[in-house]
């Protein structure tokens, strides 16, 4: 059922996850202060397909594998927390620019690769698989709740990170308030990766 125990404890994690700073939203949060919101929509898509990416090829093939070698879900955590640690580091000393380094706003196509290439998004949906679904369905029926559920929850806060994107530039760009609330988004970062080893 898409609305047993395993569903919804899956839609608080998807949230959880998605809506907390991250390679992802950063990279939104970037091409929403130099391009503005409707420029960067078929990007948001591109990004919210790659998940898709990593979902299904884990929901049918992975699953069995990490049957087999649960540790493996460990030695991934492991990878993100390394890279997030990195990245939010970075993020505490980001700045808002006008460098439009990019000519054009990113398309469709560069969204693609954003979560294959991020340790963050496949230990989420490894997690994802491994403590929020129900063991008695089948493995199609699961991939296709956790993929709908994350369609969804990205939908709402890759779309938010792109507005507060537009938005920060306007508040916050060149004022003392600036270094302060990117060391807040950094700390949100560290904080997700407490979800990651919650059983």
């Amino acid at each position: 059922m898409l609305l047993d125990n395993y569903s919804i404890g899956l839609l608080l994690f998807a949230v959880s996850m998605v809506a907390t700073p991250g390679p992802a939203n950063m990279i939104l949060l970037n091409a929403g202060s130099k391009f503005g919101f409707k420029k960067v929509i078929p990007f948001v898509f591109g990004i919210i397909l790659s998940k898709q990416i990593i979902i299904w090829p884990i929901g049918f093939g992975i699953l069995t594998f990490f049957e087999l070698f649960p540790n493996f879900v460990n030695f991934i955590k492991f990878l993100s927390c390394t890279y997030i640690i990195w990245l939010a580091w970075k993020l505490s000393n980001f700045k808002i620019n006008d460098n439009k380094e990019l000519e054009k706003p990113p398309s469709f196509f560069h969204g693609l690769p954003v979560h294959p290439t991020n340790p963050k998004a496949w230990a989420m949906v490894s997690v994802g698989f491994s403590n929020y679904t129900n063991p008695n369905e089948s493995h199609l029926i699961s991939t296709l709740i956790l993929a709908t559920i994350f369609i969804i929850v990205q939908f709402i806060f890759h779309n938010l990170w792109c507005f507060f994107g537009v938005q920060l530039k306007k508040s916050f760009k060149n004022t003392k308030y600036e270094i302060w609330l990117m060391r807040f988004l950094s700390l949100l970062m560290l904080g997700s990766l407490v979800l990651l080893f919650l059983k």
